[in-house]
Parts: C-alpha cells; structure tokens; sequence
C-alpha cells in the first residue's frame, strides 16, 4: 500500500483500535487471486507473540483451499470513515479534489482451523461483541444443528508479521482548509469522516 511519510501511522494501539472498531475486512490472496468479506476478531500480542487475526469461511467458499498445507501469504485490509473531499472547500488554490480515509493493512502468513471447538470460540466471541443481551445463546441451539454448521465452516487464522497504517486526512493542507473541510463534511452529515480529520490532526 502507498503510504507516504505525511499519513502513515505506526502507533499499534491506533492500529489495533482501528481493526476492533472496523473488523469487517477482506482476506486477499495472491494465488489464487481472491478476495473474502469476513468479520475479523483481533488477538492482540501477548509478550513476544504476535498478533493474530481469526475468520471463518464457509467450506462452500473455494478461499480457504488457498490456505491448506503449511499456509500461504495473505493480507487483511479494514477501511474506516472515508469521503470525497472537494477543492471548493479550500482557500488555497489551485487544488484538485481528493479522498480522505482510514485504513490497515496486515500481512502475514494464513493457515487453515479446522478444530470444532476454536471455530465455535469465535462464534461465541462474536456473538458477545454484536448481540444485545440477551440474544442469540449458541449453548441453547440443537446440538446436532450446531455440529452441521461446524463443519460448513473453515477458521482461517493470519499471524501479522507486518501491519500499515495509513490516515490519508488532509494533514498536507494548510490548517485553515483543514478546519474547513471538517466543517464541510459535517455541513453534508458525513460526521464519521469529519470526526476522523479532527481527531487525526488534533482538531477540537
């Protein structure tokens, strides 16, 4: 990913925070040439362990055969608030118009879960995160419904051995179009995307 100097970002918990917050990604392989939506669950480092991104796919999902064996590389990528960003909104001119984002990249190696009960860890651990409680209680399904889907399904786990982060969010503009695009955006009801300007150039 193209990241000049002016926009990435290093800091892992920013990393780490941006992931939990946006963890509907996409697993991307090179070979075969695919790309999966998928709900991420972030295992942070622990001590000299790595981080570790957890996903299932559906064994009907031709994906997961990229993975089998020893592994294979993969990226995971989660984009957050995004907008258009137009030149008539700056008191400095000539400008072009532009896109300003949130996104990380992850890199690693992606190997292949197909242990029952690490797939209903996940499951489980998703459900806590979305349903209301109470919701849905995986324990009070038929156990012979639940032991199908089980094996419907193929975790994929991705040891990060690189991330990139990147807020491409107007930091190469003067401040004043800054503070005026922020106020653009939120004029247009885009206030995902004017609230991740401020907080990326520090803007109360």
């Amino acid at each position: 990913m193209y990241t000049p100097a002016a926009f990435r970002v290093d800091d892992p918990a920013w990393i780490f925070r941006h992931v939990e917050r946006n963890d509907f990604g996409m697993l991307v392989t090179a070979e075969p040439l695919m790309v999966s939506h998928l709900p991420f669950q972030l295992v942070r480092p622990v001590g000299d362990e790595p981080a570790r991104l957890l996903c299932h796919l559906a064994r009907a999902n031709p994906h997961w055969r990229a993975f089998a064996g020893g592994g294979a590389p993969a990226l995971a990528v989660f984009r957050g608030a995004h907008a258009y960003v137009s030149p008539t909104w700056y008191g400095q001119h000539p400008s072009v118009p532009t896109w300003n984002y949130d996104v990380v990249q992850a890199e690693g190696i992606a190997t292949l879960t197909e242990d029952p009960a690490e797939i209903a860890g996940q499951m489980r651990a998703m459900a806590a995160a979305y349903e209301p409680t109470p919701g849905f209680d995986m324990d009070a399904q038929p156990p012979k419904y639940m032991e199908g889907m089980f094996k419907a399904l193929v975790g994929v786990t991705l040891t990060v051995r690189h991330w990139t982060g990147k807020r491409k969010q107007s930091q190469n503009r003067p401040e004043a179009d800054r503070h005026a695009v922020a106020a653009a955006l939120e004029a247009r009801g885009e206030h995902a995307a004017a609230a991740a300007l401020r907080e990326a150039n520090g803007i109360d």
